[in-house]
C-alpha cells in the first residue's frame, strides 16, 4: 500500500464515513431510506465504541480529582477543545449553547437552528478537558465528557458518563461521578 492509500484510510474516520453514506443517499432517491438507517447504526456504533471506556469505582472518584479551572460559557471554550467535542459527539461542527439560553430539549425540533445540547459548565487543567452538558431529544438527560487534547489537535478520549442529574458546580459533579450517578455501562452517542 502507498503512503497516498495510507493518508486516505487515516482520514476515514466515522463521522466522515457517515458524511460519504449520506452522500450517496442524496445521489440516490431509493437509496435514502436504506442509507439513513445504515448511517445512523453504523455511526452510532462506531462511535460509540470509539468512545466508550467504563471505569472502575475507583477511577470514578479520580477523574475529576485534579485541581481545574472551570468555564462557564461555550466562547471561553478554545477551538481546539471545540473541535475534540465535534469529533467526539459525531457533530458536523460545534453547537453547544450556554447555560441558561435555549436548546431543543425535546425530540420535538420547533427551532431547527437550536443546538442539541447545551453546557452546565467545563473545566480544563493543562492539556486535559472535561465538558459538562445537557442534552435533549427523545429522552432529556446530563453527560460529562472527560478528554485530553494533545499539541497536534489529538485527542484522547479518557472518560464519559450519561445521568439523569445535572451538577450545578464542580464538588457536586464530582459527588455525582464518584456515585455512580453518570453511568458508563452503555456504548453512548455523545
Amino acid at each position: 500500500m502507498g503512503n497516498r492509500s495510507v493518508e486516505v484510510i487515516r482520514k476515514l474516520t466515522p463521522t466522515r464515513i457517515c458524511e460519504m453514506i449520506s452522500r450517496v443517499a442524496t445521489m440516490n432517491k431509493q437509496l435514502i431510506i436504506p442509507a439513513a438507517l445504515l448511517a445512523g447504526l453504523f455511526c452510532t456504533v462506531a462511535l460509540g465504541q470509539r468512545f466508550h471506556k467504563p471505569l472502575s469505582r475507583t477511577e470514578k472518584e479520580h477523574i475529576l480529582d485534579s485541581p481545574l479551572t472551570i468555564v462557564a460559557s461555550v466562547e471561553a471554550i478554545p477551538p481546539v477543545v471545540k473541535q475534540a467535542f465535534v469529533e467526539i459527539t459525531g457533530e458536523r461542527s460545534f453547537a453547544l449553547a450556554n447555560p441558561g439560553q435555549k436548546y431543543q430539549v425535546s425530540d420535538v425540533v420547533l427551532e431547527p437552528e437550536l443546538p442539541s445540547r447545551r453546557l452546565a459548565f467545563a473545566g480544563v487543567k493543562d492539556n486535559e478537558w472535561f465538558i459538562h452538558y445537557e442534552r435533549g431529544g427523545i429522552g432529556h438527560e446530563y453527560d460529562v465528557i472527560v478528554f485530553k487534547v494533545d499539541e497536534h489537535h489529538g485527542t484522547k478520549f479518557l472518560w464519559g458518563g450519561t445521568g439523569f442529574h445535572g451538577a450545578k458546580n464542580l464538588d457536586e459533579l464530582r459527588k455525582l461521578v464518584a456515585t455512580g450517578q453518570f453511568s458508563d455501562e452503555a456504548t453512548y452517542y455523545w
